[in-house]
């Protein structure tokens, strides 16, 4: 088991907050919201919180918001609510009733002001 890995099992029942899990499993019921580097979501389990983190694997029932650099979402996957990400990955069987936002760098993507292009002609010397 990896250092600050947690895991909620099937059957159990958490509510609160969730921080500073290097990763987290779920496999049972969960009502917080959760911080982790990543959280995986299984079959049988239903989330319903915000989840802040670089990675998150969904395949089971989650009502929330989703800010996450990857998201993978399995065909079993039940998502409710907002997903903000830079990559996303999606099995067929995926049932969403979200809005999806591609969190991209606006700094990165800033649409150059429109202008003329003012082209000049010269003649070659040779």
């Amino acid at each position: 088991m990896a250092d600050n890995q947690s895991i909620i099992g099937r059957g159990a029942i958490f509510k609160g907050k969730i921080s500073n899990a290097t990763t987290i499993e779920i496999n049972g019921r969960v009502d917080a919201d959760i911080k982790s580097e990543k959280v995986t979501l299984g079959k049988n389990a239903t989330l319903e919180g915000s989840i802040t983190s670089e990675l998150v694997v969904i395949s089971g029932n989650y009502q929330g918001k989703i800010k996450a650099d990857s998201v993978w979402l399995t065909d079993t996957s039940v998502i409710t609510g907002e997903i903000n990400y830079k990559s996303l990955q999606m099995d067929r069987g995926a049932a969403l009733n979200c809005k999806i936002i591609h969190n991209w760098d606006e700094r990165k993507i800033k649409a150059k002001k429109a202008g003329n292009i003012d082209d000049e002609i010269t003649e070659d010397d040779n």
